[in-house]
């Protein structure tokens, strides 16, 4: 079966090439990807393979086998991001203003490839193989909720799914155990007083002041009130005030991040934010508002998936790592909340091509050799599962 595997990807390869260039090629941000779910929904038709439209742009394709068997998901995202990609690739982004700067291009080539294969090798499935492609994993709420609420799950045993790395080698992947990838939690701060002239200050209620001092103090909430035990991230991203050197503004908004790996956490976070902003108002007489919105939960693979995982990599001699948890949130986290499964990484970083920035950056770039070793990593662990490996 190792054999097989290799070349049956080693075929499937070209083609998984092809529809991952069409998807970095025609790239559409999160909850606007109907041009994306009907390119998937076409080579779904084309290879007769059946699914349903789930939530606003997902979609569920399930091909049965004849024997019996568990039933396995494999999910990929396909969204965008609103960053501009310079040119240089004879595939660039057609669509100004939008990158697959995060591989979610490769992740759903990855899978699409990995139905076709399917389709074309029923003999290879025990029970049900179910492909998951979900819109909006980069804007929360994401597109998973929506999803599960919908039924994507029904009847489903165990997920798997994967994102590309700068952080490993092409050739290589990875998974980090337990508590992998951070809680994404989000705060949204108003300043509100009496603006004025920038030469008086005295005459206002000091709405920029209270918005530097308030970025001063929530700084300093990780090394002074969180134990350095409970690994969390504050970061203030954004900061929107006035339109005039010489006016002080009756508003400024503050909006930031929080990434954390337990509830308790977050929860003390919040508090702590909350009063942060309290405190800066009243020192500047102004009024404020507060919002802390959760994101996405903390991803927490399972230990029997993420050991199978390891074992499929090692069976296919796929070099593979264990990873450090990472502060980036990921809404695979909440298929993982519901039924047991893992979410392991890809290499994609390769000098020779330029390949080395990491994600969410316009000069992202990977090497599509990934390709293969996702490919691989999906069959290894099908095959693992159902005791074909």
């Amino acid at each position: 079966m190792i054999n097989t595997i290799k070349a049956t990807v080693a075929d499937e390869f070209e083609r998984a090439v092809r529809n991952r260039r069409y998807f970095h090629q025609n790239p559409r941000l999160s909850f606007c990807e109907e041009d994306t779910a009907a390119y998937i929904r076409g080579q779904l038709d084309a290879a007769g393979i059946p699914y349903t439209r789930c939530g606003k742009n997902g979609i569920v394709a399930r091909i049965r086998g004849a024997a019996p068997g568990p039933t396995i998901a494999f999910r990929a995202d396909f969204d965008a991001l609103a960053i501009e990609e310079p040119e240089g690739l004879p595939f660039v982004s057609q669509n100004p203003g939008v990158m697959h700067a995060c591989g979610h291009d490769a992740h759903a080539a990855s899978v699409l490839s990995l139905a076709l294969i399917f389709q074309q090798h029923p003999e290879w499935i025990r029970g049900e193989v179910v492909f998951l492609f979900q819109y909006a994993e980069e804007l929360p709420p994401g597109g998973a909720e929506a999803m599960i609420a919908a039924g994507c799950l029904q009847g489903v045993d165990r997920i798997y799914g994967l994102h590309v790395t700068d952080k490993l080698d092409v050739g290589t992947a990875g998974i980090c155990r337990g508590a992998s990838m951070a809680a994404s939690d989000s705060f949204f701060v108003e300043f509100l007083g009496k603006g004025g002239h920038g030469s008086c200050p005295s005459e206002t209620q000091d709405t920029v002041s209270a918005a530097a001092s308030a970025v001063l103090q929530i700084n300093g909430i990780i090394s002074r009130f969180i134990s350095p035990l409970r690994s969390a991230v504050i970061s203030v991203c954004v900061i929107k005030g006035g339109q005039s050197y010489n006016v002080i503004p009756g508003k400024v908004r503050l909006e930031g991040t929080v990434r954390t790996y337990e509830k308790e956490t977050a929860d003390r976070i919040s508090g702590l934010l909350k009063k942060t902003v309290e405190n800066a108002a009243a020192q500047y007489g102004t009024d404020w508002n507060f919002e802390f919105e959760r994101g996405y939960p903390v991803l927490v693979n399972h230990p029997r998936e993420e050991v199978l995982a390891e074992e499929a990599a090692a069976a296919l001699s796929i070099p593979f790592r264990r990873m450090d948890p990472t502060p980036i949130g990921e809404d695979f986290a909440r298929y993982l909340e519901k039924i047991p499964g893992a979410f392991f990484n890809v290499g994609i970083r390769n000098p020779a091509i330029d390949a080395v920035y990491p994600l969410h950056n316009r000069f992202f770039k990977l090497d599509e050799e990934a390709l293969k070793v996702a490919l691989s990593m999906f069959l290894g662990i099908y095959m693992k599962e159902t005791m074909q490996l």
